[in-house]
């Protein structure tokens, strides 16, 4: 987003943590501020004087050793940010929330009544954010608006987020077997893109589905194998006997070891859910890109083999 910003010829102030990887901003000409969205007093110096702030920070997993994190975070740190902002005189603020909310919902297209069936607390942290966000735009001068990612796949995924590790597991040939999901796939630089135009065309007190292409894991990983000449998972695992793997390895991992598990209870459920999608009223009103999903994913693919995250490189055939 900060690359779209630039090339757009606006001037770019980015709030970071004192621990926050900045990989991504090396070599371009960004103003950083260190602070926190859980810390107020911390937020003042990031909007002094800026007309439009893009709230996209947020605790993006399916696991945390304390999940009170989600809530401090995700709904705190939003309130903040939007307080923070009003008080500085901002005009118009683009939050970030998900489209994976919406799939709860029976139209697919507005929150669900209810945050009581959603799997994970990162979905319902978000849920409550984005009310926040919208109830705080209803009473406030300045225009707040929503843009809700599908799945982003592509470059930058340093961390990486739960979809980068699938794509990971694959490359590094420790995927042998897989439970099957349908999800809406989009370019990460497409959802970059459309957050400058929802910030410049939207109508404030909206929500705009940044997505593209409705897919499942099945498909993503018969493309990988296309791409790369990788040999695809062996077999799908019946959803009880993930669900049960998942019970016990969060127990290990997870309560007694405190580690982030690697089959986290919250992602297993979460396969349940369709979040399968139809973007078009939004990329039409819009006109937001839409970015090919192979291309999208070839380019995921090449800038985790071009900053080390393949260990056998050799191995793939692109």
């Amino acid at each position: 987003m900060v690359k779209v910003l630039l090339e757009a010829g606006h001037d770019v102030r980015g709030l970071v943590r004192e621990s926050s990887n900045t990989v991504n901003l090396e070599e371009l000409e960004v103003e950083t501020v260190i602070g926190d969205i859980r810390k107020p007093k911390e937020l003042e110096e990031a909007v002094s004087g800026v007309d439009g702030v893009f709230h996209t920070a947020a605790l993006y997993s399916f696991w945390a050793p304390d999940y009170e994190i989600f809530y401090e975070t995700n709904v705190d740190g939003t309130e903040n940010v939007l307080r923070a902002a009003e008080e500085a005189g901002v005009e118009r603020l683009v939050f970030t929330s998900t489209a994976s909310l919406l799939a709860h919902s029976d139209d697919k297209r507005s929150l669900p009544d209810s945050p009581d069936d959603l799997p994970s607390d990162y979905k319902i942290s978000k849920y409550f954010a984005e009310r926040t966000a919208l109830e705080f735009g209803k009473e406030s001068a300045m225009d707040v608006l929503v843009a809700s990612p599908t799945v982003p796949i592509g470059p930058g995924d340093y961390g990486p987020t739960p979809t980068g590790r699938l794509i990971l597991e694959f490359l590094n040939g420790r995927m042998k077997g897989f439970v099957d999901m349908d999800f809406n796939l989009v370019d990460v630089e497409d959802v970059a893109e459309g957050h400058l135009i929802v910030m410049e065309d939207g109508e404030p007190g909206e929500r705009y589905v940044l997505g593209n292409r409705n897919t499942s894991l099945s498909e993503v990983i018969d493309l990988l194998a296309q791409f790369t000449g990788l040999p695809k998972p062996l077999f799908r695992i019946p959803y009880p006997l993930a669900l049960g793997a998942a019970w016990v390895d969060e127990f290990l991992e997870g309560f007694l070891l405190n580690s982030r598990p690697s089959i986290p209870i919250s992602a297993i459920e979460s396969t349940r859910v369709d979040e399968r999608i139809d973007p078009t009223p939004w990329v039409e009103d819009l006109g937001l890109p839409k970015t090919p999903l192979a291309t999208a994913l070839k380019k995921s693919i090449d800038w985790f083999v071009r900053n080390g995250y393949v260990k056998n490189e050799g191995a793939l055939r692109r």
